[in-house]
């Protein structure tokens, strides 16, 4: 009868001890077993973008110095407005005529304002003592600068500046264009309104 007793008592000790500890340790060891396997796909996430990132900067640094130069001037890392403005009027006085009323406004690629934030990592520990991750990596942004000018000229040499600007190693975007009569015999008043690009290193 005892050993009945001792038995049963050994039974409800252990159940009582599987629901009150061990149970919520399996728990807790399940939690950080989901969280580990977080941190090992953030880790290999991470030796991907390593493994990418040295081989881009390898085959950055396999080019030439002309290349690097023209690279430069399709996509500049600065927005240098009175520059850009000073080589659009360079190309138009080649044809024989300035450009007037210029404008030149640099604006974000997000939402057209404003400098984009960076995605953050968001914690989602569920209060388990789990510490946020606040990095991420840095990544260039694409702006645009947005330029508009009025120009009097001929007709062919208005085409011929347009062509000039659409071989310029500088990618431009014609976006608005107004032709009417000009004064002079021959001649149009050109409005036109483009759009070029830069990278904004975050």
């Amino acid at each position: 009868m005892n050993r009945n007793i001792t038995a049963i008592i050994l039974v409800v000790l252990a159940i009582g001890i599987y629901l009150t500890f061990t149970n919520a340790k399996i728990a807790e060891i399940k939690d950080v077993s989901v969280i580990n396997d977080e941190y090992l796909s953030a880790i290999a996430n991470a030796n991907q973008l390593v493994k990418v990132r040295d081989s881009v900067l390898k085959d950055y640094n396999a080019l030439s110095d002309d290349d690097r130069e023209r690279l430069s001037k399709m996509l500049p890392n600065t927005v240098d407005n009175i520059r850009l403005i000073i080589d659009l009027n360079s190309v138009a006085l080649r044809h024989g005529f300035p450009l007037r009323n210029i404008k030149a406004a640099a604006t974000s690629a997000i939402n057209g304002k404003g400098t984009p934030s960076l995605p953050q990592t968001q914690d989602t520990s569920g209060g388990q003592g789990r510490a946020a991750s606040n990095t991420s990596i840095p990544t260039p942004v694409l702006d645009t600068v947005t330029v508009s000018f009025s120009v009097t000229a001929p007709y062919q040499q208005f085409i011929d500046l347009l062509r000039d600007l659409e071989a310029n190693l500088r990618i431009m975007d014609v976006t608005h264009l107004t032709v009417s009569a000009g004064s002079a015999p021959g001649s149009y008043d050109f409005g036109v309104e483009l759009k070029t690009y830069w990278l904004r290193q975050q």
